[in-house]
């Protein structure tokens, strides 16, 4: 598992292994970043995705990965943190990989959902198609 970015750091946010190994970003909602209405803005749930589907895809195939696409839905803003995101592989292929990811509130609601398409930079990755189920 690579480091985190300092914008992370920032943020509050750290990465860690879960107890499936899955990769999990976890938020510890710092003052400085909510919006004027006290909520979470919506970028931030967009980048915890981003950055755990990404993470999740590039220790998997141990190389780096660059999004491509990143489709987000928001449901809820309210802080309700620490906020935890987490990743999984949903299809690939030779040169891409696709995935999904959620941020979940500290009761275990649904606040964000995504999926992506990724790069992976280096090598090819062979195909096969990956259930969320297996």
């Amino acid at each position: 598992m690579r480091g985190q970015s300092s914008f992370f750091e920032h943020i509050g946010c750290t990465k860690h292994k879960g107890r499936e190994g899955e990769i999990l970003l976890t938020l510890q909602v710092q003052p400085e970043i909510l919006s004027a209405e006290g909520t979470i803005p919506p970028g931030i749930f967009s980048s915890m995705l981003d950055i755990v589907i990404g993470s999740t895809i590039a220790d998997l195939v141990q190389q780096p990965t660059t999004t491509v696409n990143l489709n987000t839905n928001y449901f809820d803003f309210t802080n309700c943190g620490p906020f935890t995101a987490v990743g999984t592989i949903i299809w690939r292929n030779e040169k891409l990989i696709a995935g999904e990811g959620s941020v979940l509130d500290r009761d275990g609601n649904l606040t964000a959902k995504a999926t992506g398409t990724f790069k992976v930079t280096g090598r090819s990755i062979g195909r096969e198609r990956h259930d969320k189920d297996d």
